[in-house]
């Protein structure tokens, strides 16, 4: 970026110490090196009132207005390229990363990174925790939500017993419910967490999983998918005119997990809008759901 500064102060001080030394110097001295019709040995034995005559005066003007001309154009010019070259250049600089941060779960049940930009509540208050047996409360299955308000970008973990999944939904649950594979098909499973948290959420009727995101550990204790969500929107034409999209749609990383071994199943939501996921927001996003541990609670 340096050099682009002097490409462009160059040409400019050049033209500007040009003219100072225009200012300083005869007329005549300045300019009797460039060539004209008029050569040395016709001026020299020329009167001197006729040596310096309209015509010899007009083409010398000419020659230093074609002279500036040149100049002023070659200034110009390495403006416009340089103007031209600073979005290729802006455009190789990449955006930063977003810096992230680790909360560890102070009652020992959960960590993962989130950005350290985002608040982060845990819940402790005994109405706000969801009931052990049946995995409800104020904030349904919620123990946990970190964001930014601003962007609307959230991530949440909620936790719920792994039988309420299958039994709020009229399915008896049976035999090993220790891995997903056992549980049921992955697809199902994961419709049914899709369901279960957006239950108290009418608006967002029109969640749905992406197929191809459904996968499962190797151990069979984790399962991970993506939903996206259309968002209602009033009036497109203005959402268009203030944001340059006519349509919002959220993006929602998830991954549930049985590595808990109490019989309880917690799960971590992470979300933005896609015109934000697409970014590098995305890109922490994604860290926070990798990087999101149920700690082993047999042992306590």
């Amino acid at each position: 970026m340096a050099r682009s500064a002097a490409f462009i102060v160059s040409p400019l001080n050049m033209v500007q110490k040009f003219l100072s030394l225009l200012a300083v110097m005869p007329f005549a001295t300045a300019f009797q090196s460039f060539p004209t019709k008029y050569s040395p040995a016709v001026l020299s034995s020329s009167p001197p009132s006729a040596a310096v005559s309209q015509t010899s005066l007009f083409q010398m003007r000419e020659n230093r207005r074609t002279f500036l001309d040149g100049m002023f154009t070659s200034a110009i010019a390495g403006v416009a390229i340089t103007s031209t070259s600073a979005p290729a250049i802006a455009a190789e600089i990449a955006p930063s990363p977003v810096e992230m941060k680790t909360f560890v779960d102070p009652k020992g049940l959960f960590a993962l990174n989130v950005p350290k930009r985002f608040f982060a509540i845990r819940r402790t208050a005994k109405g706000d925790l969801p009931d052990e047996k049946t995995g409800k409360g104020r904030r349904g299955s919620s123990i946990f939500t970190a964001g930014d308000l601003a962007k609307a970008e959230v991530i949440a973990v909620e936790r719920f017993p792994t039988f309420a999944l299958l039994a709020d939904e009229g399915i008896t649950p049976i035999g090993d419910l220790r891995t997903f594979p056992s549980i049921g098909d992955p697809i199902a499973v994961a419709n049914l967490i899709a369901l279960r948290r957006d239950k108290d959420k009418p608006g967002q009727a029109r969640t749905a999983i992406l197929p191809n995101s459904v996968s499962v550990s190797e151990d069979g204790k984790s399962l991970f998918f993506k939903l996206t969500t259309d968002i209602d929107v009033q009036k497109p034409e203005l959402l268009l005119e203030q944001t340059g999209v006519s349509e919002l749609i959220r993006i929602t990383l998830a991954k549930a997990t049985l590595t808990s071994a109490d019989g309880q199943m917690m799960a971590v939501f992470a979300s933005a809008l896609q015109q934000d996921f697409d970014g590098v927001d995305g890109v922490a996003l994604k860290d926070a759901v990798a990087s999101f541990v149920a700690v082993d609670q047999s042992k306590n």
